[in-house]
């Protein structure tokens, strides 16, 4: 009894060090793993700008202080980044990827011998327990059924954790649609109250409503995008932009609030600047809109300037250097390190004072570096602050410096004749769409689910265009979409009109066959315009 006991103790000694070996062999391994991808973002950088800025190489330092494989060549990387010496620094970087590599490899090897030795160990252990004393074997088997509860815990655990996962992305989509369809409404009835005969009280009421739901509608798309952020499911588009209109589109957004506050608004776009360019004009107006909105925020009393200049130019691409200055209530230094962390502002009061999420700066800083660029910050308390970003982007086809114009304003007969279907589930929508449509001239045709809409397609013809919700009851939009496509096989222009705005789910729309996609809450000159796009 008593050697059987020394046994097992010694047995699990042996299986208790084994175990730290493979521990200490698994977090090496998983920091080689780390350092190997910073290395691959780092030869990325190169291939892409030319040159490695400093802070990948303080990344790499970072990764590597404890495993110690790069430090003979971080000093000759330090010196080859001074010198802006790409050649050298690319190869630096393959000859520290190919170790690493090799590390990798033979970590691997060694951990996959610690853990056959321990296996055996295992097994010989339960062997001696068995030939020594049936009631070690008792008591060993209990352990073991005692592990095998805690693995199917751990096992449930994890299964529980990617549920939670699923069911926190649910929420969000679902927590979008819930807001954004009433408020679809609200905003929709606001601006046909708008458009109506109002007094001056009551155009400043209908106003303020307006401009409340574009804040909150802020707040919500601050949110989302912040969770597609993190779930590294956000997509930049790369298509042709004016510097000009987003400027203009983000200012005129803005202009009652600092008309409002009495602030001036300075606007300078230095000639060099290609108005067309490629990248994404929704993310910028999105990053232009954060920055000056809260520079009205923040700002008092003086003046707001917006300065636009070429910083780099070459045969492929350029970069374009953005600056927002106010004379606002500042930032305090020790709130300048932690300005853009998420939910972070300057100080505690701040949110109670002046709203927000304090998402705007940190998605800003994120889109940023999606897209190959960076921000910073100057400030100082009682004077302003100063925020700088830059962007690269491509050259347009279109060189063009004024985008078309409209040709008609007035849309009462825009769709005159025109059949439309519309599918939507929530009364108060399927009044707004009805009223936006045939105030431009269009009969109207609602169904309250996809399969009512699958019905009117079968029994009434012809629609010149389908306005399709998304989440509905008995069908949603996909399965009536892929429905009229597959089995009825009609060409019919749909539009998807959804509350959800979610990862993914324009892509589901054009995969299921839609022709295009809006979000709610939406605004009717762009539904009049992609209407018209589809029917042309």
């Amino acid at each position: 009894m008593l050697f059987s006991i020394i046994s097992l103790v010694l047995a699990s000694r042996l299986i208790y060090v084994a175990k730290k070996n493979i521990d200490k062999a698994n977090y090496h391994i998983s920091q080689t793993y780390e350092i190997i991808a910073s290395i691959h973002e780092s030869i990325d950088a190169v291939s892409e700008t030319g040159d490695l800025p400093p802070h990948y190489v303080n990344a790499l330092q970072q990764l590597d202080s404890a495993n110690n494989d790069l430090q003979q060549y971080l000093p000759e990387l330090r010196r080859y980044v001074d010198q802006k010496s790409t050649g050298n620094i690319r190869a630096l970087l393959n000859v520290m990827l190919t170790k690493e590599k090799v590390l990798l490899n033979n970590r691997k090897q060694i951990n996959k011998r610690v853990s056959q030795r321990t296996a055996l160990m295992l097994v010989l252990g339960r062997i001696g327990a068995f030939l020594f004393v049936v009631i070690i074997l008792l008591f060993l088997n209990r352990d073991i059924t005692r592990h095998k509860a805690t693995q199917q815990k751990l096992t449930v655990a994890i299964k529980e954790a990617q549920e939670a996962k699923k069911l926190q992305e649910q929420f969000l989509a679902n927590m979008s649609h819930e807001i954004r369809t009433p408020m679809n409404g609200i905003k929709g009835m606001t601006d046909l109250l708008l458009q109506t005969p109002l007094s001056e009280k009551q155009q400043e009421m209908a106003g303020m409503i307006k401009r409340s739901v574009n804040n909150l509608l802020v707040i919500i798309n601050d949110i989302l995008d912040f969770s597609k952020i993190k779930a590294g499911k956000l997509r930049i588009e790369k298509i042709d932009l004016s510097i000009k209109e987003v400027v203009d589109n983000v200012t005129s957004l803005l202009v009652h609030q600092i008309t409002t506050k009495g602030l001036r608004l300075y606007i300078q776009i230095a000639p060099d600047v290609p108005d067309r360019l490629m990248g994404d004009p929704y993310r910028l107006s999105q990053i232009l809109t954060n920055l000056v909105g809260n520079a009205i925020k923040f700002t008092n009393e003086g003046h707001i300037q917006i300065e636009i200049t070429l910083q780099e130019q070459s045969a492929d691409n350029v970069v374009v250097s953005f600056t927002v200055t106010d004379t606002g209530i500042g930032i305090p230094p020790e709130s300048l390190p932690y300005i853009f962390d998420s939910f972070s502002q300057a100080g505690q009061d701040i949110s109670r004072r002046y709203g927000g999420t304090g998402l705007g700066l940190t998605i800003s800083k994120q889109l940023l570096r999606l897209q190959g660029g960076n921000i910073s910050v100057k400030s100082e308390p009682g004077k302003g602050s100063t925020f700088h970003f830059y962007l690269p982007f491509g050259y347009s086809n279109n060189q063009k410096s004024e985008l078309k114009k409209e040709a008609v304003q007035d849309n009462s007969q825009l769709l005159t004749g025109k059949r439309f279907l519309v599918a939507e589930d929530n009364e108060i929508n399927q009044k707004l769409i009805d009223y936006v449509l045939k105030n431009a001239g269009a009969n109207v045709t609602m169904a309250n689910n996809g399969a009512e809409a699958v019905d009117f397609v079968q029994k009434n013809g012809v629609f010149d265009l389908i306005i399709m919700d998304l989440q509905m009851p008995e069908m949603d939009g996909y399965a009536a979409t892929r429905f009229i496509r597959n089995k009825l096989h009609l060409q019919t222009p749909i539009i998807a009109m959804t509350a959800t705005a979610m990862k993914d789910e324009q892509w589901q729309c054009l995969e299921s066959g839609m022709n295009d996609y809006m979000t709610k809450p939406f605004e009717f000159d762009e539904l009049y315009k992609r209407i018209v796009l589809l029917l042309h």
